[in-house]
């Protein structure tokens, strides 16, 4: 079975960029999104296979990533999913505070496009590799 990939990102432009952008590595896997925190806490929690990785944005009405990052962390089932954080801040608080809380990596969406796809290439490689 294909790896899945869960985006949970309320932005429907920056959801149809990242897809874009995890189309042009080549590798086979699926992706599911959610646009809120609450429906991607569902998909996670819905039963199915986990995510094999979450690509979470930080800033979302309602349910913040943060929020959403430390309900993955404090659930054994779900806590040994790597979960990327994929924004638009540039602030050294949400990365400080995005890493407490238990994100494996702190990525910056599409300021520069290419380093946005050298820098899901490089998630990939560590943790779809297996």
């Amino acid at each position: 079975m294909k790896p899945t990939i869960l985006i949970i990102d309320d932005n429907e432009d920056d959801v149809l960029l990242t897809k874009m952008v995890l189309s042009k590595t080549g590798r086979d896997f699926r992706t599911e999104v959610a646009l809120s925190g609450d429906a991607g806490l569902k998909l996670i929690q819905g039963g199915k296979t986990p995510p094999k990785l979450i690509l979470l944005d930080l800033k979302m009405p309602g349910m913040d990533g943060i929020e959403i990052l430390r309900k993955i962390r404090g659930n054994k089932s779900l806590s040994g999913i790597p979960v990327i954080i994929v924004t638009h801040s540039d602030l050294l608080s949400d990365e400080q505070a995005a890493i407490k809380a238990g994100a494996d990596r702190f990525l910056h969406k599409a300021s520069d496009l290419d380093k946005f796809r050298k820098d899901i290439d490089c998630v990939l490689d560590r943790w779809l590799a297996a």
